[in-house]
């Protein structure tokens, strides 16, 4: 779990019923809202509770906030593993099978993804430091899973295969980081409609990127 229990020990003691409960309404208020224009009068109302306990729980909005983004991220992280079950061994179609699970998800639950999204693409100057750890740190533990016991006897054999994957990660996380940058003068609502246009786009780069490696008989 990446959030501190410590730090929010006074709101984990609560029953889960009450913490989904409030969750569910920040989930609510963030999705709707950017993370400046969010309201927490609005999330105290609709929670039942005062404003004095919810900064009682999480000591001021932005507290409340990373929080509430930890929570997601460790929501995505668990249903993402439990659904990269019985994956391809063929190194190209498990990063194929493994964007269509994000999109999965992304449909699934729309409200927590576009705050996930929202907060890699638009995170405001005081929060970008702590939200783009968050980012590297689910790259990075995405990677064992996304690289164990892959197949790698169609790669052509005139080239080095951990240089190969290497460089299609490499590749890969540029195109990301292209995205991310054309996302952050694009409004969060537009970002949610062209996410279906961002997905088949990378797999026509994965598709050149596979034609490299495999060789022409691919």
């Amino acid at each position: 779990m990446r959030r501190v229990v410590k730090l929010y020990s006074k709101f984990e003691n609560l029953t889960e019923e009450k913490k989904k409960r409030i969750i569910d309404v920040c989930v609510e208020e963030f999705s709707k809202y950017s993370y400046r224009d969010a309201s927490t009068n609005s999330i105290v109302k609709k929670a039942g509770i005062s404003k004095g306990i919810l900064f009682h729980y999480f000591g001021n909005k932005r507290r409340l906030y990373l929080y509430v983004l930890d929570y997601i991220i460790d929501f995505f992280t668990e249903k993402f593993y439990k659904m990269m079950d019985d994956l391809p061994a063929d190194f190209f179609e498990r990063i194929m099978k493994t964007g269509l699970i994000k999109l999965k998800m992304a449909h699934e639950y729309p409200s927590m993804y576009k705050i996930l999204l929202d907060a890699i693409t638009h995170a405001p100057d005081d929060l970008k430091e702590e939200v783009q750890a968050r980012y590297e740190k689910m790259y990075k533990e995405s990677m064992p899973m996304l690289l164990k016991d892959i197949d790698t006897s169609k790669f052509r054999k005139d080239i080095d295969r951990n240089k190969a994957i290497e460089l299609i990660m490499l590749a890969l996380e540029g195109v990301s980081n292209k995205y991310l940058n054309i996302f952050k003068n694009m409004p969060a609502d537009r970002i949610w409609t062209e996410m279906e246009n961002v997905l088949k786009d990378y797999n026509e780069y994965i598709e050149i990127l596979k034609g490299g490696v495999y060789g022409s008989g691919a």
